[in-house]
Order: structure tokens, then C-alpha cells, then sequence
């Protein structure tokens, strides 16, 4: 075990298990509630071809519909998994080679975060199902969690009986922005989607 440890920290091993660290770090600080679960969660807009190979990978693994900190956690605990195992690999501990190792190991990790993450769409979709159903959204008043501005897909929350519903969101009005914790109205849902367009509320 300790052999295993001081593997881990060795040379280039160094950067996925500082990586896992800094996302066990994130978990643990959010559930303790000193941050919030979104923190570090960013606002992607996934719809146009036109945004680049970036967001093409960010779609390969299911961000658009997943929050991205999960996705991202379970990629980076699957990487160090990977590079981990590396240890019974005949090849020089924490050299040149380990670390071109790491190239096929991204590949590999996110073929599986993908994988992984499939069954999770189903029940994140069938639990905003849940808590919209009965609960009309529409017409009604949310709390942004993110900026959304320039078109850009966002989150926002509504209250519900002591809980909050999670909304995808974005501006109803092309140049119309909007700030973290600032109240909007739902004018109406985009179904194939799953988007709900927001106004400003006249002061």
C-alpha cells in the first residue's frame, strides 16, 4: 500500500492524483455545505456545431445533460485508476514513457466516463420529470445559480416545498443578460430541449 502511495506521487503521476485530490477536496467542502454543489459548474450551450472540438468532446461525455463536476470527478477518478495500474507496467516509474502512457489513458478514461455516465442521463432526466411533474414551471419565478448572457445556456433554481427544482435556462431576448441570484420569470419550455426561456421582471 505504501509502495502503491509513493508510486502515486512519483514523477509525472503526480498530476492525476494532485487532480484527484483537488476533486475529492471539491466533493467534501460541498457536502460539509460550505459550497455550493455548482461552484466550478459551468454554463454550456451544446446545440451548435459551430463551437469546436472542445464542446464536441464536453457533448461525447454527456456534460449537456449531466452536471459537469460529475462528469468531470468521475473522468478524473477513472484517469488516476488507469494511470495507477500503470504500476504493474514494465516500463520506468514515473519517467518519459509513464507519461506518453497517459495519452492512450485519457482516450480510454473517457470512452469509459461515457459509458459510465449513460445510465445516469436516464435517471437525472427521470428525476426532473418527478419534480416537475404537478408543479407547474412556467409562469412562474426562478433564481439563477450562473450568469447567463450571449445566448449561453444556464441553470436556475425554483422553490418547491423546501426543495429546489433545477431548470435549464436561457434569455428569452437576444442581448438580454442575466446575473448569479437574480430572479427572472419562465415565459415558456423549449420541449425537445428541456430549456426554459427567461424575461427580466419589470421593476
Amino acid at each position: 500500500m505504501l509502495e502503491l502511495l509513493k508510486y502515486a506521487f512519483t514523477g509525472v503521476n503526480v498530476i492525476p492524483t494532485v487532480l484527484l485530490g483537488l476533486v475529492l477536496l471539491y466533493w467534501i467542502i460541498a457536502i460539509i455545505g460550505a459550497l455550493d454543489f455548482d461552484f466550478l459548474d459551468i454554463d454550456l450551450d451544446l446545440d451548435g456545431a459551430e463551437q469546436g472540438p472542445f464542446y464536441g468532446i464536453l457533448a461525447f461525455l454527456n456534460v449537456a445533460e449531466l452536471p459537469f463536476m460529475l462528469v468531470f470527478s468521475l473522468l478524473v477518478l477513472i484517469f488516476w485508476m488507469l494511470a495507477m495500474f500503470m504500476y504493474y507496467i514494465p516500463v520506468p516509474v514515473g519517467g518519459l514513457l509513464n507519461g506518453l502512457l497517459f495519452i492512450p489513458a485519457i482516450g480510454v478514461s473517457m470512452m469509459i466516463t461515457k459509458f459510465v455516465t449513460m445510465p445516469l442521463k436516464g435517471i437525472f432526466k427521470y428525476s426532473n420529470m418527478q419534480d416537475e411533474r404537478g408543479n407547474g414551471v412556467i409562469e412562474e419565478l426562478c433564481t439563477l445559480t450562473c450568469n447567463v448572457n450571449n445566448g449561453r445556456l444556464g441553470q436556475a433554481k425554483i422553490k418547491r416545498d423546501g426543495a429546489s427544482i433545477v431548470i435549464n435556462v436561457k434569455s428569452e431576448f437576444d442581448g438580454e443578460s442575466f446575473n448569479k441570484d437574480e430572479v427572472a420569470f419562465v415565459s415558456r419550455k423549449d420541449e425537445e430541449k428541456n430549456v426554459y426561456y427567461i424575461i427580466k421582471i419589470k421593476e
